[in-house]
């Protein structure tokens, strides 16, 4: 039907609209907690770009689920506001509603189910090694400001920062004495979470216990303490296993998609009581509502249970109950209990 493929369309259009103003205003937020970061050296500054477009099919996750119910509401809500009698005199109720769209529900839990299971865990655990990486070493490495105790039984490393390199660093083997240490005049951080070190160039170094200096004008390394990062396991790999670790971690990737099929569901059902209850309480409620539904299904998420059906009912309990919500109001005693059937 035309009707359908307009709503569609305009479903579609105001879902990319709405994804691109949220998808902005988390960037920009978590633009400025990578900025922070990087003022007190836990982050590098050209690594900030890298790490936020990494992060980036993570947030997009996010907010791609409150765009499906908000452009939902959006277009819907003035549709059967203006034009119920014209719906009721087709008999486009809201069963038909659900099955004209049948397509637009596959499409957007499909994109949703490739983003939470696939794209978003492979990119997030490799901007999370990429943080990690940073903070294993560089936020270990002080700025030298007026007289600098030496902290016990720790890493003591005192430079100026430049960009990805370091100025000026001097490095105490003994972290209770000053009798042996290297200076260089620059120093990088290499590798990766398996092998890193701190290489200097063009310095010496200085034993205080032997009485002797040694000066080099190539490169010196010492090896630094390695970085722990939750190693990515992907959903196929996730699939396979039996074990309740792996079970969660698969119940959480899906969790999202799953409120995007039965949210869009209950959207579509509930925008058409829009002509009863008005455009600006329908959309109100259907706001509210989904809210209350993805905040359920995101506290799931931290589930203890330590056996698969306790974890499996925690995980799904919302999506059933909300998916049995929305097929109940499209039922006409429901209506009438609200007084809508029959206007």
């Amino acid at each position: 039907m035309i009707i359908s493929r307009y709503i569609s369309k305009e479903i579609i259009i105001n879902i990319c609209w709405v994804s691109l103003v949220l998808f902005g205003l988390v960037l920009f937020s978590r633009f400025n907690i990578f900025l922070s970061q990087a003022e007190v050296g836990k982050i590098s500054p050209e690594n900030i770009f890298i790490a936020l477009l990494l992060f980036s099919p993570e947030l997009l996750n996010l907010v791609f689920p409150l765009s499906v119910f908000l452009a939902t509401g959006f277009v819907l809500t003035p549709i059967f506001k203006n034009h119920s009698t014209i719906f009721d005199s087709g008999s486009f109720g809201s069963f038909r509603l659900v099955w004209s769209q049948k397509w637009l529900i596959l499409g957007i839990f499909s994109i949703s189910l490739f983003l939470s299971t696939f794209l978003s865990p492979f990119f997030t655990s490799k901007a999370e090694d990429l943080i990690d990486k940073d903070n294993s070493v560089t936020s270990k490495i002080a700025f030298p400001s007026g007289l600098v105790p030496l902290q016990p039984d720790t890493f003591n490393a005192f430079g100026i920062r430049d960009g990805n390199t370091y100025k000026d660093l001097l490095f105490f083997f003994d972290s209770n004495s000053i009798d042996s240490f290297i200076y260089a005049e620059s120093a990088t951080i290499r590798g990766d979470k398996e092998d890193i070190s701190l290489v200097f160039t063009s310095g010496f170094l200085y034993d205080d216990t032997r009485k002797a200096m040694s000066r080099f004008n190539d490169e010196a390394s010492i090896n630094v303490e390695n970085f722990t990062s939750p190693e990515y396991i992907s959903t196929l790999t996730l699939l396979k296993n039996d074990d309740i670790e792996s079970l969660r971690e698969l119940y959480k990737r899906i969790s999202i998609p799953l409120f995007c099929l039965v949210s869009l569901i209950f959207s579509l059902v509930f925008s058409s009581y829009a002509a009863f209850f008005g455009r600006e309480r329908t959309y109100f409620f259907l706001a509210i509502i989904n809210i209350f539904y993805l905040l359920l299904t995101i506290s799931a998420l931290n589930s203890s249970a330590a056996n698969p059906t306790s974890l499996t009912i925690s995980f799904f309990w919302m999506h059933d109950l909300f998916l049995i919500l929305a097929l109940l109001l499209i039922a006409k005693p429901i209506k009438r209990i609200f007084g809508y059937e029959g206007l």
